[in-house]
C-alpha cells in the first residue's frame, strides 16, 4: 500500500510549506522563529494511507508519539493546512488504526494529518497558529520538519469495464468438494482471474482462492479454496481483469483502487455473484 507524502510544514509568522531540504529548525533556530516540539525519529512518527471516498472520518494507520498527544486533520488549502476538521487525542507510546472523526463539511481532495503534543490542560487542544508561542499544544518538529502527513480522499475511479457479454460469471450453489468449488462458466475479454472471497455482510472478504482463465468462455473451473480459512456459508466469486503482471494475481482489498487486477464491471455492475456451499 502507498504511503501518503510527508508534509514539511514550518511556522514562521504563518504555517508554509518546506521542502524537504529546507531549513532545519531544530539545529538553528532564528531570533523570533517559532519552533514546535523537537522530537527525535525513534520517539515520534506517524502513518497515514491515502483513503479514497473518506467522508465522516479517516483512519491513522500508525502513530508514535512520546506523550499525550494530538492528531489534527486540516483541509488543503493549496498546499498548506487549512481549516481544521478533525480532532482525536492519543496516549503516549504507539498507537495503531486509530479513527478521527471528521466534521461534516465537504472535504478538499487531499487532507494534512499533524500530531501536535498535550502540554497543556491534558485533553484540551490548545493550539492557535495566530498565537503559536502561547499555545501550548504546538506540533511536534522531527528532523527540522513537522510532523505530519498527507492521505489522498477524493473517490477513484475503481473498476475495469466491460461491454454487455464481454465478462460474466454463472456459479450454481454447491458443498465443497475436495477443497474445491466449481464454476459453472466464467467470461472475460482477455486473460483474467476467478477471485473468491467470504462473504462479510454481502461485501468481499477475506481472499480464500483464486484461479487464472483465459479470453473467452470458460466452463467448469475449479477453484481450490484456502484449508486454512474457515469458511462462510456463502462466498463471493467475481471476475477480475490480469493488467498487470501476467498470471500473477495483483489485488489487495486494503489498496483496491491502487491494485492492477481489479474486477470487471458490466452496465455500472460488478461481475460477481454469491454461491452458498454449505
Amino acid at each position: 500500500m502507498k504511503k501518503a507524502t510527508l508534509v514539511a510544514v514550518t511556522a514562521i509568522g504563518t504555517v508554509a510549506l518546506l521542502a524537504l531540504t529546507g531549513y532545519a529548525f531544530a539545529n538553528a533556530p532564528k531570533p523570533g522563529t517559532m519552533v514546535g516540539i523537537i522530537a527525535s525519529k525513534k520517539s515520534a512518527s506517524v502513518e497515514v494511507m491515502d483513503q479514497p471516498g473518506a467522508k465522516g472520518s479517516i483512519k491513522v494507520a500508525k502513530v508514535q508519539v512520546p506523550g499525550p498527544s494530538w492528531i489534527a486533520v486540516h483541509l488543503d488549502d493549496k498546499g498548506m493546512p487549512g481549516k481544521r476538521v478533525g480532532l482525536q487525542s492519543v496516549p503516549a507510546g504507539n498507537s495503531t488504526d486509530v479513527e478521527v472523526k471528521l466534521d461534516g463539511v465537504k472535504l478538499t481532495d487531499k487532507l494534512i494529518v499533524a500530531v501536535h503534543a498535550d502540554r497543556g490542560i491534558v485533553g484540551k487542544f490548545e493550539f492557535d497558529k495566530k498565537l503559536f508561542d502561547a499555545s501550548p499544544d504546538k506540533p511536534y518538529f522531527v528532523g527540522g520538519m513537522e510532523l505530519a502527513m498527507e492521505t489522498k480522499v477524493s473517490e477513484r475511479p475503481f473498476g475495469v469495464k466491460a461491454a454487455d457479454g464481454e465478462a460474466s460469471i454463472k456459479v450454481s450453489d454447491q458443498p465443497v468438494v475436495a477443497g474445491a468449488i466449481i464454476v459453472d462458466e466464467a467470461v472475460a475479454p482477455a486473460g483474467a482471474w476467478v477471485v473468491v472471497h467470504l462473504d462479510e455482510g454481502g461485501k468481499p472478504g477475506k481472499r480464500v482462492g483464486y484461479q487464472q482463465i483465459f479470453a473467452g468462455t470458460n466452463q467448469r473451473v475449479a477453484v481450490m479454496l484456502d484449508p486454512s480459512i474457515t469458511l462462510t456459508d456463502r462466498l463471493l466469486v467475481a471476475v477480475h481483469a490480469d493488467r498487470g503482471v501476467a498470471g500473477k494475481l495483483e489485488f489487495d482489498m486494503m489498496d483496491k483502487y491502487a491494485s492492477p487486477d481489479q474486477p470487471f464491471f458490466v452496465g455500472g455492475k460488478e461481475v460477481a455473484t454469491a454461491v452458498t456451499i454449505k
